[in-house]
């Protein structure tokens, strides 16, 4: 079986993949939003992911380690690596104590800012091409708006994680005050894409009904994309407070 699925937050996706497991579903691979299961027992997995030292990569000591403590390597993805242990062996927890999750999502902190200030140049240069008049190029550069949106709130709400956790041992009560911030709606992102999608949309010649369908589809998807747009702004500006 495959599902797909677009996952920024690591700890939803980690739900996603033991909730799957519940229902009898192992997952056997991954590939740009794809996951692809075979049939297990309910429950017979524990899912967790983590971030690697680097690309689509993992040391032999951090291999050994794992097989050390009975956990599979499922594959591996990007920055990520998807682990899986037979529940049956035992809890499945990767950190245990607040110092090493401090750790943990710092190090997705500091690769979510990579690729925040990846998407932002990119999508000045997409801006820079639309200007110059390169074909669909403001789609893009509202789907790359769509993107960064994404990646900025997952920013905040990793931040708002370290914050606590620190809060736990005591350190950085200053943060911890001005932690308490609102985050970036998911509106505003979901308004941006279809921004995107109704640009890139191309001209159809077309008589008659069929003309009329075109144009109203067109017309309500843009419809929505400002409607999402304006209540992101709304409800990004409301938690502010």
């Amino acid at each position: 079986m495959t599902k797909f699925h677009l996952y920024v937050d690591k700890d939803k996706e980690t739900a996603f993949l033991n909730e799957m497991s519940q229902k009898g579903y192992a997952l056997t691979g991954f590939c740009a939003g794809f996951y692809h299961f075979d049939s297990c027992r309910p429950g017979e997995y524990v899912y967790q992911i983590d971030i690697t030292e680097g690309m689509f990569r993992v040391s032999h000591d951090y291999r050994e380690f794992m097989r050390d403590m009975d956990v599979e390597i499922v594959c591996l993805w990007g920055p990520w690596v998807i682990l899986r242990k037979k529940a049956g062996e035992g809890a499945f927890e990767l950190y245990t104590d607040v110092e090493s999750n401090i750790e943990h999502y710092a190090r997705i902190k500091r690769m979510l800012k990579a690729v925040a200030v990846l998407e932002i140049i990119c999508l000045f240069m997409e801006i820079y091409g639309a200007i110059r008049g390169v074909p669909i190029g403001w789609a893009f550069v509202f789907i790359l708006g769509a993107v960064l949106v994404a990646i900025l709130k997952e920013l905040m709400r990793v931040n708002g994680i370290l914050t606590e956790l620190k809060g736990r041992i005591g350190s950085d009560r200053q943060e911890i005050q001005s932690g308490r911030t609102g985050r970036i709606s998911g509106y505003l992102g979901v308004g941006l894409f279809l921004n995107g999608v109704v640009l890139m949309i191309p001209e159809i010649s077309a008589d008659g009904q069929a003309a009329f369908w075109i144009g109203f589809l067109k017309g309500f998807l843009q419809v929505m994309a400002v409607l999402f747009m304006v209540a992101g702004c709304v409800f990004t500006w409301w938690r502010r407070g």
